[in-house]
Formats: structure tokens, sequence, C-alpha cells
């Protein structure tokens, strides 16, 4: 055959190969859409809701609250989803006592509601965020903790009262910093 020949046929079969492919989608279309129709809002079948599902959080999760003091979803206070803790840091990071110290929170405090040993009043800023805590009678630094899903040890040290269980009874009024402003200098208890 003929050079010219041959590059005619290949010419014209590539025209072929090429209608057809251009022709074909509408015709396969036709052929799935009047066998198989596809699903409209008028022909969809009902469908029931399933239940609402709540995610469980994962107990081994761990929430860092600062430097090497990690804790466990499984071991925070029955409800508490975050937790929190006030953390004191000197400015002079060179020696161990340097100061001036001032205290920050690490967290998110979140309250759970009133509780035995935690019935006074949670305080809150102009943005909503817990800021402080009022004594009712009773109440004690270890239920506020639970309350507020924020360590109780720490609630304890900054406001120089006790951290323990029964350790310290709070007077009814009494206010305790639960988000420190880290303007205002801590000082030390003696």
């Amino acid at each position: 055959m003929k050079r010219a020949a041959v590059v005619t046929y290949t010419i014209a079969w590539l025209a072929v190969v090429g209608l057809v492919t251009l022709a074909a989608p509408p015709f396969v279309a036709v052929i799935t859409t009047s066998a198989h129709p596809l699903p409209t809002k008028e022909n969809a079948p009902e469908v029931a809701p399933g239940p609402t599902v709540t995610p469980t959080p994962d107990p081994d999760r761990v929430i860092w609250l600062g430097e090497d003091e990690p804790v466990k979803v499984s071991d925070l206070p029955n409800g508490c989803t975050t937790y929190s803790k006030i953390e004191i840091f000197g400015v002079n990071t060179h020696t161990s006592d340097a100061g001036p110290f001032y205290g920050r929170l690490i967290g998110e405090p979140q309250d759970r509601g009133s509780s035995q040993g935690a019935t006074g009043t949670v305080n809150r800023d102009a943005a909503g965020n817990i800021v402080s805590y009022t004594a009712a009678p009773g109440d004690d630094t270890w239920s506020i903790g639970a309350r507020l899903c924020t360590n109780r040890y720490w609630i304890g040290r900054y406001n120089h009262i006790g951290s323990d269980r029964g350790d310290h009874t709070l007077q009814p009024g009494e206010t305790v910093v639960v988000r420190p402003d880290m303007k205002v200098e801590w000082v030390p208890g003696t």
C-alpha cells in the first residue's frame, strides 16, 4: 500500500473513532436512564432517620496542663469534658525562687453546676469566662475544683488556702480566684 493511502485510512479511522466517542455518552445515558432512572426528590424512597449518636469521650485521651502534667480523660471528675489549672510562674527563671511571680490559667474551667461542698456562685467576666468563685456555707476547695473541672490543689495554693479534702472550708462570701490576672503579681504565702 502506498504511503498516501495509509495516511488517508488512518485519518479516516481516527475521524470515525472520534465521532463514535462523541456520540456514545448521550446514547449510553439514554439506555441507562430508561433502564434505571436516577433518584429524584419525587421518586426517592423514604428513609427513616437514624438515632442521634453522642460521641463518647475517649478515656485514654490526654489533656496537657503544662510541662509534665498530663491528665487522662478517664481521671477527670464525672461530667468534665475539659480540665484546667492555675500555673504559678516566676519571671526570672534563672533560680528556682526567682520572682516576681504571676499566675495564669491553663485550659478552661467548666461549671458543672451546684453540688455538695460547691453551692456558691461562679463569677464570670464580660466575655463569659469563669474568673472566680464566691463561697456559700460549707463550700471547700476540693468540691469547687470538681465542680469547675479544675485542679483543686492549684486553686488552694494560688489563693493561699488548703487544697486537700476537708483541709479548708471557705467562709460564706469568701472569693477564690480561678482565672488569675497575669498583670497582678502573686506573692507566696508564709
